[in-house]
């Protein structure tokens, strides 16, 4: 399913570079709603992005081409 990462899923992904997340940490972290970021997390296990561990844990499973070192969306 193809999905057009936004700014929000761009900062996901990369806080998920860093490990295990859970939504309430990366809503306090990214300063979005935990249920928006809850959403996108749902978008982003759908495009294979992320998998969901259960628990409410998610892991980074795959970054994005043109989501490398160098991107400006953080």
């Amino acid at each position: 399913m193809p999905h057009e990462l936004n700014r929000a899923d761009k900062r996901i992904l990369r806080a998920l570079e860093n490990g295990v997340r859970n939504p309430s940490w990366l809503a306090e972290q990214l300063d979005y709603s935990r249920q928006y970021v809850h959403q996108r997390l749902q978008l982003l296990v759908a495009a294979e992005y992320v998998n969901n561990l259960g628990h409410g844990l998610y892991e980074l499973e795959e970054l994005p081409n043109g989501l490398g070192q160098d991107s400006k969306d953080q």
